[in-house]
């Protein structure tokens, strides 16, 4: 999978945000740990979505395996709407179907500094 700058820049405000720590499990990972992720509910490959604040949470590697595949899934819904609402799961989720173009210079502008 190649990253893009935009985002390497974005991961990292999200793992910013979420203080370092792991939005399943609670485990505290030393700040610009490999072993803390950026997680896309709707996945990368949603441009309209790909740089959502909503749709990212920090994730330590086992809580993304796992939420992102089989059972798992269902509970990161489940997260999801607890943490949004219904409404802005069903927002996110309406979000996440445009079609949108890549603006990384926007985007490492928004979050990069």
């Amino acid at each position: 999978m190649k990253l893009r700058k935009a985002d390497i820049v974005f991961s990292k405000w999200i793992r910013n945000r979420d203080k370092w720590r792991c939005q399943r499990c609670g485990h505290q990972h030393e700040e610009n740990s490999r072993g803390l992720h950026c997680s896309h509910y709707w996945g990368r490959g949603r441009e309209s979505s790909r740089f959502s604040p909503e749709n990212c949470d920090a994730l330590c590697f086992p809580c993304h395996r796992f939420w992102g595949h089989g059972d798992g899934r269902d509970f990161y819904k489940e997260f999801m709407i607890k943490k949004l609402g219904l409404k802005g799961f069903n927002n996110l989720k309406k979000f996440a179907q445009i079609t949108q173009k890549k603006n990384d210079k926007l985007i490492i502008e928004k979050y990069g500094g």
